[in-house]
Order: C-alpha cells, then structure tokens, then sequence
C-alpha cells in the first residue's frame, strides 16, 4: 500500500541520532511511518514545509485561506497516488473530507479526533456529514467518543477510542536522576490552570515549584507570563532532555487543568507516568480515561485551591502512597500507552483499511472489464 502521512506541524527532521542516543523521544509520525513500512508499505510524510515548497497552483490558491487548507488540498489534489492518507487532527481531516465529496473515488481516510465538539465543527459533522468521508475516527477521550456518537451521528463502525501516548523508552524510571526533596513539577500549556496551582503552593514556602510552561502546539496564553510569581515557583521552557531530567528530579507531577471536554493535560500525564511519577491532575469533563482515583494518581476538583493543598500535601507526607500510585501508573501505561501500542492501532487501521478498498476497487474494477468484454 502507498499511504500519505498528513502532518500539520514542521517535522523534526535529523532527529535519528539523538533518539538512539537516548537525547530525544521518538516523534509520533516517525514511529507510525516506521511501523507502516514494516508492514511493507511505502509512506509519504507532507508536513509545513513541503506545504511552504509546494508549486501545485490549487494548492498555492488553497494555502491562502490558511496553512490547514493548503494541506487538506495537498492530499486532495494527490489522492489518486495514494490508497490511504492519515490526517493528524480534524482540522486537517474535515476540509480534506469536504474536498473528497466532490469525487466519485478516494483513498481510506484516518484521522486522530481530538476535539469534535466544538462549535464549527459540529455543524460539519450534522449539517455537511464530512464524516461521511473519514473511514476511521480515532479518540482520546470517552466524552469525545460519546458526543461523536450520540450528538454528532458518526457510527459506531468508524469511531476507535484508544489511549494517547508517551515513548516509555525515553521517558522511563532514571536511577541516575536523584530526587530532590520537596520538588514537585509541570509542564505544558494547553488547558492549563497555573493560577490556581499558584494560588495554592504559595502558602507553601519550603516546596520548590518547577512549571515548563510552554508547548509546541498549544495556543493558548502562558498564565506564568507578566506575573509576579511566589519565590518558591519558577516557570521557564525546558528542551526534552532537561524536560525528562525534571520530571526525574520531582517527588511527583501536578497537572492542574481549567474544565474541559477532552483530553488536555493527557500529554505530561502520560510522561510523568511514565516516569514513574505519582501524578495529580484537576478532574475536567473529559480528563478521565488515563487517572484511576487513588490506583494510579489523585484527582482534584477544578479550581478547588484547598484541594490542591490537600492533594500535594497528602503525597509530600505519604511516602509509601507516592510509590503505589507511581509503580501502578507505570504499569498502567505499559499495558495500554505506549508509543507501540499507538503506532500498531493506526497503522493497522491504515493498512487493513487501504488493503480491503485496494482490493474492493480491484474486484469493481475485474467486473466491469468482463462485463465489457462480454
């Protein structure tokens, strides 16, 4: 099978090295392409800037309206080379499934969905039916997948709820990183509800407070930015080396979330639990698939400040709690969020998929010629 890898982002190119000398976790896009081309099948990753080179008129005239649509018509104007294409998000997914209902035949369609209840989208899915054209739906989320199904009308058939993913090979337990005392970490931006962590450690001058606030993807506004932070809290952007050496350095990880319908924070939860961390993380709507209560991490209402007190001083006292929910996440995330395991699920439904409607048009295609030639 041919299959086109639609990645909105500039991919880290020349990253080989480093992953093999444990400096850099394997990228998302490299792990599928490599797991799709195990299973014998040639892959084409187009990202921002095979975009930013790209002469096609139609998609020059498409990149106009925004780097999401001269992508979607980057796929269109390729599908026939292809027998399968994947968009990582349904801002790439919808516009691309909006084109392909304009012709009569397409290549298998997967998309990740990480976030289908907003709004605009909504309307595309009930009024266009864009999923109409989107063979796999793959979310990270039960109250994604519920309001695919029950509000949006996409079947059954099409929607696939998996994990989200950390590599556990760089991010793993570090015997060489020494704990420091009374230190406790975040990180990312999406989502996140820094004001109220910092609300609530600042009553707490003897524990260290590390926030990486930043992120690659995430456009939200960095709330440890223009504010006079508690002497005990720094935040400042880590490289993923430094990243991984700061979660190794903390007693446990805190992810505090503004309420939310999907799975925001999923990203350093995973790390840390992988890590082998105990992890806090504020209970939205839609963070619920990862954290079992008091098993493999604690929970926190949404702006609940004396929760949030509550919360980290019971693990900076309980020693024997923070192992338990440390040694439990890990496990949970070998058996099910493993960068593996997210690789296989993908690209098998990419694979599988583009085989049986390969195979599908090939059988169209013998009848018609018979019926022609009788």
């Amino acid at each position: 099978m041919k299959i086109l890898l639609l990645i909105p982002s500039v991919l880290k190119t020349q990253t080989d090295e480093a992953v093999a000398a444990d400096r850099h976790p394997k990228m998302d896009y490299y792990a599928l392409a490599d797991r799709l081309e195990a299973l014998g099948d040639q892959v084409d990753l187009y990202d921002y800037a095979a975009l930013d080179a790209d002469t096609n008129t139609l998609v020059k005239s498409a990149r106009k309206a925004g780097r999401d649509a001269g992508m979607a018509m980057a796929g269109f104007v390729r599908r026939a080379a292809y027998d399968a294409v994947f968009t990582n998000g349904e801002n790439l997914a919808i516009p691309l499934a909006l084109l392909f209902k304009t012709v009569s035949r397409r290549p298998w369609h997967v998309t990740i969905g990480h976030r289908l209840s907003t709004g605009k989208k909504r309307l595309f899915f009930t009024s266009i039916k864009a999923h109409q054209q989107i063979d796999r739906i793959f979310l990270y989320a039960q109250t994604q997948y519920d309001f695919a199904r029950q509000t949006l009308g996409v079947p059954g058939a099409a929607l696939r709820l998996i994990p989200f993913h950390a590599d556990d090979r760089f991010y793993r337990p570090l015997s060489n990183i020494p704990v420091i005392e009374n230190q406790i970490s975040s990180a990312g931006l999406e989502w996140r509800d820094y004001p109220t962590l910092i609300e609530a450690v600042s009553t707490m001058p003897d524990l260290s407070v590390k926030l990486a606030a930043s992120s690659p993807w995430s456009k939200h506004q960095n709330e440890t930015e223009n504010r006079t932070l508690p002497p005990n809290v720094d935040a400042r952007r880590y490289e993923y080396g430094d990243l991984r050496t700061l979660y190794g350095q903390s007693q446990f990880v805190v992810v505090p979330l503004y309420e939310n319908d999907f799975q925001a924070g999923v990203t350093t939860i995973l790390e840390a639990m992988a890590m082998g961390k105990a992890v806090i993380a504020t209970r939205t709507t839609g963070q619920t698939d990862v954290l079992i209560d008091g098993e493999t991490g604690l929970y926190v209402a949404p702006g609940d400040v004396a929760g949030w007190r509550e919360a980290i001083t019971r693990l900076r006292e309980d020693d024997a709690l923070r192992s338990r929910l440390a040694q439990a996440g890990r496990r949970w995330l070998e058996d099910n969020a493993t960068l593996d395991r997210w690789a296989d699920g993908i690209a098998g439904a990419l694979h599988d998929g583009a085989a049986a409607q390969s195979q599908s048009e090939g059988a169209l295609a013998g009848a018609s010629h018979r019926t022609e030639t009788n």
